[in-house]
């Protein structure tokens, strides 16, 4: 009942008024302080603050409520306090806009990323649907098997299947390479998407033998002139007349790689990848739940078709699984703990800043006693203070939000610059309704949070017996630098906690730089080049032209050798292949050794500057009419030769129940990182293009200098070879190697620039304490000095009590740091949460810098004159 009488105290109206002439009254006194005449300075204050009985009276009529004019007032009274401590005002704002600010900048990231709903019909009900074996628990979906759960499932509305594709552009002027995918007649609905212009697949276009048919994107139609006659028409794609029969919307987001076209998957499956279950070349499946089917459920059902298909077909489906994964998880799944983390790292700064501002203005209060003591005996209740001292700290609060925004505006940029380009819907991020309303709530509990405390002063109505508390010269309450050393040990304890975790970030991004990825990375082109199977049905035609482009690139100036090979490392996607070695066991179905190849030319080792450790590379000799050949890396060697010099074994492609004819070892080659330099190197092996030509290639060019400079002249040997045949993916071994590495650099910066804003913050709390400190016990100095004490002592008293708070953080710091670094262990790499080098490291950082924070103020102490200390005394 007591905390309800000081919310709805007795007599508001009366207190009302004699709150507003006592505002009035502090208003004049400002004026003639600044030099006003006495009567100019009440006229300007009455203009100002109105005639008090209008006040009343409008509030009364208009809103029907006092506190709402005692709102108005407090916010008035609170500007003009701002104003009045300029300084002050300015170190408060800059405070919490640097935490509001890193918080809005890392949350209109999370949320364009992770929160935002993705652009699809109901898209918590949409699946992602793969294939997996117990040596390779991730694989694409074969496409029979594809057609078997379509029968089979129940728990799915619809099963769509999509893979990639790309097309070479002719007929409309320079040969243009078109990005696209290959997908069933049901994509478009399983995702909610229907075309702006024309129409959808229908299931017959979706058979091998129907008219060809795509279905542009919207940006495609647009560079195309937007043409509306363009539906209907025919475009030239690789050789192959296709009608248009749609346009896709402009805001159509596919985040499996953005297609400009679509194409008919039946038209483009070939006759082995439409009858092979063993053939898993790159198909993924997209499903969509039935509303009252969970995914436990639908996981159960897959799995259960699963051991159907592998009773039914034991020769491709003996250990196979099939995992179900929601569409957001399958997007997000890497990226999400990086961003979660720096979003951790950005709150606690944002506490930090709220615990400094907190004691900041704990200290104001004291210097406003005498103010609040005075409204007191004016009949002000402890609870009409406490409101009147929140509204100043909310104001406080929205001019940092708003100038937090600001920085964000700045900061979103710098952030994407550091953010991977491979993370889905980048595009996507700005600062929106949601981001603002984000700012404003922070902003506003912000202002709770650090105000709390001295507002509670207020409410507990202490101001006004603060003097019958403590003896003359001590300074503040005993109660109040508890407080204020309870709130330097938080900020002290969470620096310690960003610290640790910026720590073991960058000893794990330190630790990145030192593995090496298998190749020289510097100065390489890579080119991706596919020719057209019409024009280049031929394995010979095929391999002609790549060995006269490869001679003709070589003979650039500036180039030191090129090659082709497919897949491209670090490119994220790789070949996989079940093998079996001479000698060894034979293993059951379903449970062969699986590895990683690579197709590759004989100048490929060379371009990527990888070492030959045993044999030979491949050469002239190695035909397609001669022995069949291959290259292993040192992994595959040592698990499978161990001791033993494997060149001269062989080993053959497939399963025991498939094999193919046997491949004789060559050379072992260095390890070669393909999906990352944080992944474990698997084994891999190498087989040349002259046995097995391919039209689908990446051209690698090593150069003397910058090698994109040399874009334009290896254009120009591949027009000379084929002018209507483009390249694309243009980028660097150095990008991508670069790219693999961006959430670790990125969590990295970010964290390290958010812990070095926590020391700084906490260095300053530390400083700011000791040294109002300092300032309200110089009596008690003096009289200490006075009556013998040394200044050494002095100094030990003041840094003693420094020390006393510093270590009682870092302890609290380093116990919460042992808990909940575990939750970093996902975005690590050869580091342990628990890094005792770490924890110790931090320890001494922040206790070296709190003692030079402590020192200043305690070198303060020790100079203080007695006789002045007690003669102000």
């Amino acid at each position: 009942m007591r905390f309800l009488r000081l919310w709805h105290p007795p007599r508001a109206e009366e207190n009302l008024e004699k709150e507003l002439q006592f505002d009035l009254e502090m208003a004049v006194q400002d004026r003639m302080a600044r030099g006003e005449p006495p009567e100019k300075a009440r006229q300007s204050a009455l203009l100002e603050f109105g005639n008090v009985a209008l006040v009343k009276e409008v509030t009364r009529d208009v809103w029907g409520s006092q506190w709402l004019a005692a709102f108005v007032q407090d916010a008035r009274y609170g500007l003009r306090m701002m104003t009045k401590k300029p300084g002050f005002t300015a170190i408060i704002v800059l405070t919490l806009a640097l935490g509001i600010g890193a918080n809005t900048a890392i949350f209109s990231i999370v949320n364009g990323v992770l929160l935002r709903p993705l652009p699809y019909r109901d898209p918590s009900r949409l699946v992602i649907l793969s294939e997996g074996t117990k040596q390779q628990p991730d694989m694409s979906v074969s496409f029979p098997n594809f057609r078997d759960w379509k029968v089979q499932s129940r728990s799915f509305e619809q099963l769509a299947a999509f893979g990639p594709a790309v097309f070479n552009l002719t007929g409309r002027g320079r040969a243009e390479r078109i990005q696209g995918r290959d997908v069933s007649s049901d994509l478009l609905a399983t995702l909610g998407v229907r075309p702006i212009r024309g129409r959808d697949f229908r299931p017959e276009e979706d058979q091998a033998g129907a008219p060809p048919v795509v279905i542009l994107s919207y940006g495609l139609w647009q560079r195309l002139d937007g043409d509306e006659q363009l539906v209907g028409q025919t475009l030239t794609l690789s050789g192959t007349r296709c009608t248009v029969v749609g346009v896709l919307p402009p805001d159509f987001r596919f985040y499996y790689g953005q297609p400009e076209m679509l194409f008919p998957l039946g038209q483009a499956m070939d006759r082995h990848q439409a009858t092979q279950r063993d053939n898993h070349s790159s198909l993924y499946v997209v499903g969509r739940l039935r509303p009252e089917v969970p995914l436990e459920q639908a996981r159960g059902e897959m799995n259960a078709i699963a051991r159907r298909l592998e009773l039914a077909y034991p020769e491709t489906n003996s250990g196979h699984h099939i995992t179900v994964t929601t569409f957001h998880q399958d997007l997000f799944g890497d990226i999400q703990p990086v961003l979660l983390v720096l979003l951790a790292g950005a709150g606690f700064v944002l506490l930090i800043a709220c615990a400094n501002v907190a004691n900041l203005l704990l200290a104001l209060a004291t210097s406003r006693e005498k103010e609040i003591s005075l409204r007191q005996a004016l009949g002000a209740s402890p609870g009409r203070i406490f409101l009147q001292l929140l509204t100043e700290f909310m104001l406080l609060g929205m001019v940092g939000g708003g100038c937090g925004i600001l920085i964000a505006s700045w900061g979103v940029d710098s952030l994407l610059a550091l953010v991977p380009r491979g993370v889905p819907r980048l595009n996507e991020i700005r600062l929106d309704a949601v981001v603002f309303g984000f700012a404003l709530v922070i902003s506003l509990m912000t202002s709770l949070f650090f105000g709390l405390a001295p507002a509670w002063e207020a409410l507990r109505g202490r101001f006004g017996s603060r003097l019958n508390e403590t003896s003359r010269g001590l300074g503040e309450s005993r109660r109040k630098r508890r407080l204020r050393s309870a709130l330097v040990v938080t900020e002290v304890a969470l620096a310690v906690l960003l610290m640790i975790g910026a720590g073991l970030s960058a000893r794990s991004f330190l630790r990145l730089l030192t593995v090496r990825p298998g190749f020289d990375p510097k100065n390489v082109l890579a080119l991706q080049i596919l020719l057209e199977d019409k024009k280049y049905n031929d394995p010979a035609q095929a391999e002609s032209f790549f060995r006269q482009l490869v001679d003709g690139v070589e003979a650039i100036p500036g180039v030191q050798s090129a090659a082709t090979a497919t897949p491209l490392v670090l490119s994220g996607q790789g070949w996989q292949t079940d093998f079996v070695v001479e000698g060894w066991p034979v293993h059951q179905r379903g449970e062969s050794p699986h590895s990683d190849y690579y197709m590759i030319d004989p100048g490929y080792f060379r371009t990527m500057a990888m070492s030959l450790i045993q044999g030979r590379v491949f050469d002239e000799s190695d035909r397609i009419d001669s022995q069949m050949v291959v290259i292993i890396n040192q992994t595959m060697a040592e698990r499978f030769w161990p001791g033993t010099d494997p060149v001269g074994k062989r080993m053959s492609l497939g399963s025991t129940d498939n094999m193919n004819p046997w491949l004789k070892i060559v050379g072992v080659v260095s390890d070669v990182k393909q999906y990352g330099l944080d992944r474990d190197t698997k084994t891999q092996f190498y087989l040349p293009f002259r046995q097995r030509p391919l039209r689908y290639r990446t051209l690698l060019v090593r150069t003397k200098g910058e090698p994109t400079s040399l874009i334009g002249a290896i254009q120009s040997k591949v027009d000379k070879l084929d002018e209507d045949q483009p390249f694309f993916n243009i980028r660097t071994l150095e990008t991508l190697l670069s790219d693999t590495m961006a959430p670790r650099s990125t969590a990295f910066v970010l964290l390290g620039l958010f812990s070095s804003l926590a020391l700084s913050l906490a260095a300053v709390g530390i400083y700011g304490v000791l040294s109002y400190t300092v300032s309200q016990r110089t009596g008690e100095f003096g009289l200490r000095i006075a009556l013998g004490a040394q200044r050494q002592d002095i100094l030990r008293l003041v840094l003693g009590e420094g020390w006393l708070l510093t270590l009682a953080g870092v302890i609290a710091g380093l116990l919460g740091a042992f808990f909940l670094t575990r939750f970093m262990s996902s975005v690590l790499y050869g580091v342990a949460p628990t890094d005792l080098d770490t924890f110790v490291g931090v320890g001494l950082v922040l206790g070296c810098v709190a003692l030079f924070a402590c020192y200043v103020p305690a070198r303060r102490a020790t100079r203080i004159d007695p006789t002045v200390a007690l003669r102000n005394e």
